[in-house]
């Protein structure tokens, strides 16, 4: 088992690096398909990514040195099906009718060799059928397209970065493996009848999904902003090239003036949105919109009272707070005093803006203080229609 156990422990080291990297790509998905990332459903696919991560280490793992692969002389394939029954037959110490060789013969790698390869893809055929529902041949088809990645991964020497394989490539692996997939499929019940069927987890993630909850809004801040910058990298690159604005650039920083934040806000999170009815490109990736009180269209107004106490206050007192320092050691003793004034008015405002949002999130008020005052409301885009629909589908 000591072979074992350096690859599920590099797996336990890697995958928390490797969850981070797909669970954005998951809660977008998630908020797409049903407004909200449950957590059962996030442990049962980090699980799955677990499961895949370890049986793939187990695979390549452990690497040897280069030098030593490079005087290797074994043989690299073996394509005699059921091989692995013959070895066992000439190899084993089983004696059937002497009950002191059934463990030593549990014991050697003509047993465990096979037993472990059926046992890798069991899980896989579990996770396929039960999370995933596929049907019997689906499973068994991506049981051997599973195996046959690993088999390809051992012939290729890890892809070519070896220069002969280092472990054999077995067509009666290829075989248990399935076969592990098969019973995998077959044992599902098994395994999963305490937990909640996939059609469960989607009723309730459409149910909760009607629900806007701050950290969905959140989703689609981080897509707005993640795509605004991306578009301003793209636009700013050729421009650098161009040597009359780069040296005009170099002395008032065009892409990180306060004037450009202000343009951003009014295009993105004014403009657009009222003309698609309440959504950026954020919003729409997470199946969200704003709307207005008594109003079937949001209107402009609307939406500059929403964003401008949002960004525009907070950001202006948010600068006045940053140069405070230069006012308030002014030699003149009226600047100072309205200088003092107003950095205690903009660290109320500040602080009271954090403190709203914090108590917004610990009890679940889902409405803040600029949405009030611009008497507009985010809902979710998701319909009952279209959520008992997509739950029959499924099933």
């Amino acid at each position: 088992m000591g072979a074992y156990e350096a690859p599920i422990k590099t797996a336990i080291v890697v995958f928390p690096f490797l969850a981070f990297a797909i669970s954005f790509v998951f809660i977008i998905y998630d908020y797409r398909k049903y407004g909200i990332f449950l957590f059962r459903r996030a442990v049962i696919l980090y699980s799955f990514v677990f499961y895949l991560l370890c049986a793939y280490f187990l695979v390549i793992l452990p690497l040897p040195p280069r030098e030593e692969v490079a005087n290797y002389t074994s043989q690299i394939i073996e394509l005699r099906p059921f091989y692995s029954v013959v070895r066992f037959l000439d190899e084993t110490k089983l004696v059937v009718g002497d009950s002191s060789t059934y463990l030593p013969a549990l014991r050697q790698g003509v047993v465990l060799e096979p037993v472990f390869n059926i046992l890798m893809l069991l899980p896989f055929g579990i996770y396929l059928r039960y999370y995933f529902k596929l049907p019997f041949r689906k499973v068994v088809l991506f049981g051997f397209l599973l195996s046959l990645f690993f088999e390809l991964t051992q012939l290729s020497g890890l892809y070519f970065i070896y220069p002969r394989p280092y472990r054999l490539a077995d067509v009666n692996d290829l075989m248990n493996n399935t076969l592990g997939a098969v019973i995998g499929y077959a044992v599902t019940p098994v395994f999963t009848f305490l937990l909640p069927t996939r059609a469960d987890i989607d009723e309730a993630a459409y149910r909760k999904g009607q629900d806007v909850t701050i950290f969905r809004r959140l989703a689609a801040f981080m897509i707005d902003w993640v795509l605004i910058w991306f578009a301003s990298f793209v636009i700013e690159i050729p421009l650098r090239l161009i040597p009359q604005y780069r040296a005009w650039d170099d002395q008032v920083h065009v892409f990180d003036s306060r004037w450009l934040f202000f343009l951003t806000v009014f295009l993105v999170f004014m403009l657009i949105p009222t003309l698609t009815n309440g959504q950026t490109l954020g919003k729409k990736a997470v199946k969200i919109r704003i709307v207005e009180e008594g109003q079937s269209r949001i209107r402009f107004r609307a939406l500059f009272m929403r964003y401008g106490y949002f960004y525009y206050i907070f950001s202006i007192s948010s600068a006045f707070l940053s140069s405070a320092a230069i006012w308030l050691n002014s030699s003149n003793r009226w600047l100072q005093i309205v200088s003092f004034i107003l950095t205690i008015f903009c660290f109320l405002l500040n602080t009271l803006f954090v403190i709203n949002i914090g108590y917004s999130i610990l009890k679940k008020r889902r409405r803040l203080f600029y949405e009030k005052a611009s008497h507009t409301y985010t809902i979710s885009t998701i319909t009952v229609d279209e959520k008992f629909e997509k739950s029959r589908e499924q099933d």
